[in-house]
């Protein structure tokens, strides 16, 4: 059986706090439907180097489903970074508290940020020193060059490169799609249908794979003769402890914008970040790195409140094993 990876289906999923997911899955008596298919050469996680107060260069991850700048406790306690108050942080169930430090200069890129309140947690659900998030990321105009697997931001004109070199020249349709913008910042697009149904969807870089909540996935079942067979129940498990199953299934057409991605698995579950975000009741997913992987770039233009996916590649895939099969 195919093992999913610690960080395949959450991660740094919003508002701060990052996410674990346990590479078991819960256990069916039969299978439902045939084995899914999943990409094999997921883009994952891109990460720059960053310097606090004065001293680095640590790896943070950039995670646009993450709200706030995030921090490893191993990274906190090694800079005696000054404590705050406890801060509450809206995790993948619900709501819970978490230490938090003060982060008095950032230095992303040559760009410094000053007076940040961090949340902190264990490095070993991060995978890495911390989180570069929204309360960072917003003022830039964010590219992600997928197959390079490196992303360049861009303030004012002036572009900066991290995460490794970056090809000059782009493809991209200027246009791109019109977003919203969410309770912590969030590029909220309505331009995706899935199997026809229209459906709110958010771009978050940390998560591996993408999750449609449960009123995505009743409209869905709705409009099948099927009624929307499940695949399988997968646990998932938040950073300080939550958890909850997710229903894998296989939609026949999703959409985003003009760009036709036809057959794809999807998560389903009702995640607090839909809750947050006032999405529960409607239709809506969080867009992951599968669903990245399929495009050259995708870039998040934040001032411009715009969302542009370019360069549709072929789909490469592996199979990931039901239970009996």
């Amino acid at each position: 059986m195919h093992r999913l990876d610690r960080r395949a289906l959450i991660a740094g999923l919003t508002f701060a706090a990052g996410a674990g997911v346990s590479p078991a899955v819960a256990q069916e008596a039969e299978p439902v439907v045939p084995p899914i298919q999943l990409l094999s050469n997921l883009f994952t996680r891109v990460g720059a180097a960053v310097f606090i107060e004065g001293r680095g260069p640590f790896t943070f991850v950039i995670d646009t489903g993450a709200g706030t700048t995030s921090v490893a406790d191993s990274l906190a306690d090694r800079l005696a970074l000054s404590p705050l108050q406890p801060m509450l942080v809206h995790g993948i169930t619900e709501a819970t508290v978490t230490r938090s430090v003060a982060v008095n200069r950032l230095v992303l890129s040559g760009l410094g940020f000053r007076d940040l309140a961090c949340p902190v947690f264990p490095r070993a659900q991060l995978g890495a020193d911390g989180l570069i998030g929204l309360d960072v990321l917003d003022r830039f105009k964010l590219r992600f060059d997928v197959t390079r697997r490196t992303a360049s931001l861009t303030i004012r004109g002036v572009s900066i490169v991290t995460g490794g070199d970056m090809a000059t020249g782009s493809r991209i349709n200027r246009d791109g799609l019109r977003a919203d913008r969410g309770r912590f910042g969030q590029l909220i697009i309505t331009a995706v249908t899935v199997d026809g149904q229209a459906t709110a969807a958010f771009v978050d870089s940390g998560a591996q794979y993408s999750i449609g909540n449960q009123a995505l996935r009743r409209a869905v079942a709705a409009r099948r003769r099927d009624g929307g067979r499940l695949g399988r129940a997968v646990p998932i498990y938040g950073v300080t402890g939550q958890s909850l199953s997710a229903d894998l299934a296989q939609v026949d057409d999703l959409r985003l914008g003009a760009a036709r991605l036809g057959p794809t698995p999807l998560l389903f579950a009702d995640l607090h970040c839909f809750e947050t975000l006032g999405l529960a009741d409607q239709p809506a997913m969080l867009i992951g790195a599968d669903l990245l992987g399929r495009f050259r770039e995708v870039t998040l233009d934040f001032p411009g409140s715009k969302v542009t996916f370019a360069g549709l590649r072929r789909q490469t895939t592996r199979l990931l094993e039901m239970p009996g099969q």
